[in-house]
């Protein structure tokens, strides 16, 4: 994947990553996947995370059962998920590897990316490259999930932003502004973070990413052409959420080749 992040991921930032992504519930998020790849694929067990993070999902996941191999480029990331896994007491495989360089790493049941990671694909050739990848490393019947941020909603939110965050005698002030590049579709996004430890040790720390606006016919219409079937939409992590007007939006879609155990009992 050719994606474009300056500094978001890595050492600095990396270890206040879980601090300035409070607002996600990992639990719900991690339950309707649990509940969308057993629809698909009853009895799924050997689970992919792809850009795991610090490994939030990766770790409710595990904790559901699962056999959880999760990967991410940024080592950085890794190194934190590990110590969290070990804590939290479960056995996740991770690894610090590219999206699409999963041609070594096994077949699994069912794969997911969560997180909005999508968006960092900013033309359609990443795409294609990153859903066969995904598609390639799937058992027949395999499900793959990922979520990202309506492209409407993308749009409309192109004021400047001040986000403040505490962390255990730590302020992070995070400043951020947009830009639209119309002809390719792409919002490109500045941070400014201040990081204050309160100890007269002060850092500053400028990062900047591109990320796509897609939408959810489109995401879909992808999917499908890379040998992907039983394409379904969501809207905000919830089974029966109109996946157009939610803020983020999920898409699923299975291993063509046979048909779903999930239809094949109804």
């Amino acid at each position: 994947m050719v994606a474009y992040s300056h500094n978001m991921f890595e050492a600095e930032l990396a270890q206040y990553y879980d601090v300035m992504r409070q607002y996600r519930d990992y639990a719900k998020e991690c339950q309707f996947a649990h509940d969308l790849i057993q629809k698909y694929y009853p009895g799924a067990k050997h689970v992919l995370d792809i850009a795991c993070g610090t490994g939030g999902h990766a770790i409710e996941m595990a904790q559901r059962g699962y056999d959880v191999t999760a990967i991410d480029k940024s080592q950085d990331m890794i190194n934190i998920a590990r110590e969290k896994a070990e804590k939290a007491g479960v056995t996740i495989d991770f690894d610090c590897i590219d999206v699409n360089d999963l041609s070594s790493i096994g077949e699994f049941q069912a794969a997911y990316c969560l997180g909005y990671t999508f968006l960092y694909m900013t033309n359609y050739a990443d795409v294609v490259e990153f859903f066969t990848t995904v598609h390639e490393v799937l058992s027949p019947q395999g499900v793959f999930l990922l979520d990202f941020i309506n492209g409407w909603s993308l749009i409309e939110e192109f004021h400047r932003d001040k986000f403040v965050y505490q962390h255990e005698g730590t302020t992070i002030f995070q400043f951020e502004q947009a830009t639209l590049k119309k002809r390719e579709r792409v919002k490109h996004i500045e941070f400014y973070y201040l990081i204050d430890h309160h100890d007269g040790n002060v850092k500053t720390v400028f990062a900047e990413e591109d990320v796509r606006i897609f939408f959810n016919d489109e995401v879909s219409m992808l999917l499908s052409s890379c040998g992907f079937g039983n394409i379904e939409s969501f809207g905000d992590y919830a089974m029966d959420e109109n996946a157009d007007a939610a803020y983020i939006i999920i898409v699923a879609g299975q291993k063509a080749g046979g048909i779903s155990k999930a239809k094949e009992r109804d």
